[in-house]
């Protein structure tokens, strides 16, 4: 599974088209605001769903569907959206045929459904559905605009995620390594010694999203979270000293040998395929792979410790530092499903969601972050899944880019996928900040 879904868009000028196209559907069924939607009847909700057949979500998706209907007798028109979920939902509204609500990860145009119209402020919704004391306050804060306690809520959060380092701790005893990598010194002279074994160091995609977060990762090694922030938000990387020295950092690991050859040149699979297939000793993946480990067949997966990536003297982080957040994937619900008589039957999907039998399925078969209060450690059985709930002992979580980044997501990562071949700092800089501005 991927996180995310990412593409390059022109953020307002699809904006400002979508704006017109709701404005021009207004009237039919209608939502909250007057915007129209497609027909459907009166018992059957349409969902949009970013979880596509074949995948661990999926299958527990659709115990929730299969079991609402039989218990609500309340039919579902389901339409897998997979990697072009974005961009199908957008045609379906303005095309007047909107879902009532659409499964989708929190990032690139979505950000901008709400503004547009698309969807409505969920902030309504979490009292009336008896959510507010459920949801852990992080995952909440996360799906609001900008990311603030203040901003509205754009969705609700489901799908959280944990994003550590991968240690094939066999492979490192191999080649001499005794101990996970805890500064950027040790992983430097790790990296040597498993080439010399004949092992590739730490694996990624470098010409995808996998990369882009490890990019981000390392860049913030010497900057606070609110400096990262509005830099990944504004641009003037260039200007940024803690961020240079973090880019500087990049580069430096990246000359000594510490990615894979070639890193450049792969993606995600490629990254997977290496780590499973144990060619690799450490690389930087999400809590969506741990049943892939697993379904190897490799036994990786009791080779691994999770942790989190080697940090510099110096740095504003004491302990190695992972990723984590909930804009993995959430409900988003449309003007169309928030109308007078479509509502009432969103709820009782989206309850339906968050019984703890169901988010306790979806630990167990898709290994996510639940977003909710409570304790899930027994639907734990993936190994790493495991290991993961404990990692707030042993890491420090840097800043998630997503939100920050937004849509120019894909100039960058074609700007990373310099940074991962030969580019230099300051050739970094300046393509980030050309992409951040574009």
């Amino acid at each position: 599974m991927h996180i995310k879904s990412i593409r390059r868009t022109a953020p307002l000028a699809s904006l400002a088209a979508l704006t017109l196209a709701l404005g021009a559907c207004s009237g039919g069924t209608g939502g909250n605001d007057g915007s129209g939607g497609g027909p459907t009847e009166d018992n059957t909700l349409s969902v949009v769903t970013r979880w596509a057949s074949g995948s661990p979500e999926a299958e527990s998706q659709q115990r929730v569907f299969d079991a609402f209907t039989k218990a609500t007798g309340i039919e579902l028109e389901i339409t897998e959206g997979l990697e072009t979920i974005d961009d199908q939902v957008e045609t379906m509204v303005a095309g007047g045929q909107a879902p009532d609500l659409v499964i989708v990860n929190l990032f690139d145009k979505t950000l901008g459904w709400l503004e547009a119209g698309v969807t409505v402020d969920a902030d309504q919704y979490l009292q009336q559905w008896g959510l507010a004391d459920k949801m852990k306050a992080d995952a909440l804060n996360e799906w609001r605009v900008d990311g603030e306690p203040s901003g509205a809520l754009q969705g609700l959060p489901y799908s959280g995620f944990s994003w550590p380092v991968w240690y094939n701790t066999d492979l490192l005893e191999k080649a001499g390594v005794s101990s996970v990598p805890a500064t950027t010194d040790e992983l430097i002279s790790a990296a040597r010694k498993l080439r010399a074994a004949g092992t590739g160091p730490v694996v990624v995609g470098g010409s995808d999203w996998t990369g882009q977060k490890l990019f981000y990762q390392i860049a913030q090694s010497y900057a606070d979270a609110d400096t990262m922030k509005n830099v990944m938000q504004n641009g003037g990387y260039c200007d940024s000293e803690p961020v240079m020295r973090g880019i500087n950092l990049f580069t430096e690991l990246r000359d000594a040998g510490v990615f894979v050859d070639n890193v450049a040149g792969l993606n995600a699979d490629d990254m997977y395929a290496t780590y499973y297939s144990e060619k690799a000793a450490i690389m930087s993946a999400g809590s969506w792979a741990y049943a892939g480990a697993v379904d190897a067949g490799t036994g990786v997966e009791d080779r691994t410790e999770l942790g989190g990536f080697a940090t510099p003297s110096g740095g504003v982080f004491n302990k190695p530092t992972s990723l984590q957040g909930f804009t993995g994937v959430g409900f988003m619900i449309t003007a169309q499903g928030a109308a007078s008589g479509r509502i009432d039957l969103v709820r009782q999907l989206v309850q339906a969601f968050y019984e703890d039998q169901n988010v306790g399925d979806f630990i167990t078969t898709a290994s996510i972050l639940p977003p909710v209060n409570g304790d899930f450690t027994s639907y734990a059985t993936n190994p790493l899944l495991a290991q993961a709930l404990g990692l707030d002992s042993v890491v420090s979580y840097a800043v998630m880019p997503d939100v920050w980044i937004g849509s120019a997501s894909d100039p960058i990562i074609a700007v990373l996928t310099g940074a991962y071949g030969s580019a230099t700092p300051a050739e970094i800089c300046s393509g980030l900040d050309t992409a951040t501005k574009s």
